[in-house]
């Protein structure tokens, strides 16, 4: 999916958009909220992200304009909450946004906002179907929106950080990941931070996906690949 990432925070932003890049979206990031409606109407995204550096004030005053533009007005809007009180977000949902999260928050809970504020259009008949980002590898297709995994044609249960680690994976096959790359795009952890929580997880992946799971390789004293099968490759 394309999404935009509008707000003075550069820093910030460039975190969120990193955290989207992870689940195969498009992002388009805009340092200024100035910038928002110019670049709506020339390329309308699937989702706007909204991050104010302070004052909501600006914030809602774009809300209230997209709100009033009859093209824009199915567009889903994600507002990301500076002050981190919950009744500061009131202001942004009454002015046009489908959905708020205060600061500071788990990257995990961000990109659950999202996936849902992205359902809701595909299940509303928004968008079409073929429009759902997934990525293929060999007999191995994952839907990024309705988190479906299907290997050879049968449906593989995942749990949350299953799927999106295995979705980092595959986005590049061939690639080799350190773990600190894995563990802060993926788990949203701090680079310094010591776990075996990823090797749990990619143990546990080699389990359910079978002959499949042997392609996720371990690079000693680096991290993990994904050595995809011949003439396959991930894909949109």
């Amino acid at each position: 999916m394309f999404i935009t990432v509008a707000g003075g925070d550069r820093r910030f932003c460039s975190q969120l958009e990193s955290l989207l890049l992870g689940q195969n979206h498009k992002v388009t990031v805009l340092p200024s909220l100035g910038e928002v409606r110019q670049s709506l109407q020339a390329l309308p995204p699937h989702l706007l992200v909204v991050a104010p550096e302070s004052d909501g004030a600006q914030a809602c005053q774009l809300l209230k304009s997209i709100r009033d533009d009859q093209g824009l007005r199915k567009l889903p809007i994600l507002c990301v909450n500076p002050q981190g009180v919950s009744s500061d977000g009131v202001g942004y949902l009454d002015s046009g946004a489908d959905d708020f999260i205060n600061r500071p928050f788990n990257g995990q809970i961000f990109l659950a906002r999202v996936r849902t504020l992205l359902r809701r259009r595909i299940w509303n008949g928004d968008l079409e179907e073929d429009e759902v980002t997934s990525l293929r590898c060999g007999a191995l297709l994952m839907n990024l929106v309705s988190r479906q995994v299907i290997l050879a044609g049968i449906p593989v249960t995942l749990t949350r950080l299953e799927f999106d680690l295995l979705a980092y994976l595959v986005r590049r096959p061939d690639q080799v990941f350190k773990r600190e790359e894995l563990l802060e795009s993926v788990w949203n952890y701090p680079v310094d931070v010591a776990t075996r929580t990823l090797d749990k997880h990619v143990e546990t992946l080699r389990r359910k996906l079978g002959d499949f799971g042997s392609m996720i390789q371990t690079v000693h004293g680096v991290g993990y690949r994904l050595a995809p099968p011949p003439a396959s490759a991930a894909r949109r």
